[in-house]
């Protein structure tokens, strides 16, 4: 279904909940997952933490690039500064919950500098990097809404009472913060602005990159249980 076939039951619906839709079961899957119900109940196994957060900090580095690549093809300054911010965010306080999570699971430095790259992480930084050489604004930003805004819905399902390991608790914290549910709610309403205005073959790419990325970090969770 097009965007504009979508619209036409509700003319006031969000690019962003059609790009969701075309996007299941796999949203669904992600968002309800077993790996963010256990991280939220405290139940999850440090073995499985760590080679999620091993995974997950070579996706942040190629992740961080394509926030570059969003800064450069942002058509204005407004855009360009919250990407800017978000960025700073990333590289200062996120990395810093890497480093010190490495240190307190007893992860050695090599481990976590040059991982040995599982087949799904190999395909998401595969998509980052697609985006980015595209210099497409709106391929960009179907990449990182559907990215930010996934992990923005299950931290915020998460129960109140965080768990007592802070490598758990901060990691739901840095995607359930104020601050984040605001760069998360203004991606949203840029990826409709850009989205609604695009042509059928922009839209499409648009719902198809938002489709991979939610295939991909559905099946991210899954591999962490696997080894």
């Amino acid at each position: 279904m097009s965007f504009a076939e979508y619209r036409k039951n509700d003319p006031e619906a969000r690019f962003t909940d059609w790009l969701r839709q075309e996007a299941e079961p796999h949203w669904t899957r992600m968002t309800t997952h077993r790996f963010a119900r256990e991280l939220g109940e405290d139940t999850l196994d440090d073995a499985v933490a760590g080679r999620y957060l091993v995974q997950d900090y070579a996706f942040v580095n190629s992740f961080v690039s394509l926030l570059g690549s969003a800064i450069a093809a942002a058509p204005a300054m407004p855009s360009k500064r919250r990407f800017a911010g978000f960025a700073a965010a990333v590289t200062a306080d996120e990395n810093d919950f890497f480093l010190r999570s490495f240190e307190a699971l007893g992860i050695p430095e090599g481990t976590w500098k040059t991982p040995e790259l599982g087949p799904v992480t190999r395909d998401f930084i595969a998509v980052l990097e697609g985006a980015g050489r595209s210099g497409s604004y709106p391929r960009i930003l179907a990449v990182l809404v559907a990215a930010e805004w996934s992990y923005l819905t299950w931290a915020q399902a998460c129960p109140a009472r965080r768990p007592e390991r802070f490598w758990l608790a901060e990691w739901i914290d840095l995607h359930a913060i104020p601050e984040f549910e605001a760069f998360v709610t203004w991606l949203r309403e840029e990826t409709d602005r850009v989205g609604a205005a695009a042509d059928e073959g922009t839209g499409a790419a648009m719902r198809d990159n938002f489709r991979r990325m939610m295939v991909l970090e559905e099946a991210f969770f899954d591999a962490v249980y696997a080894g």
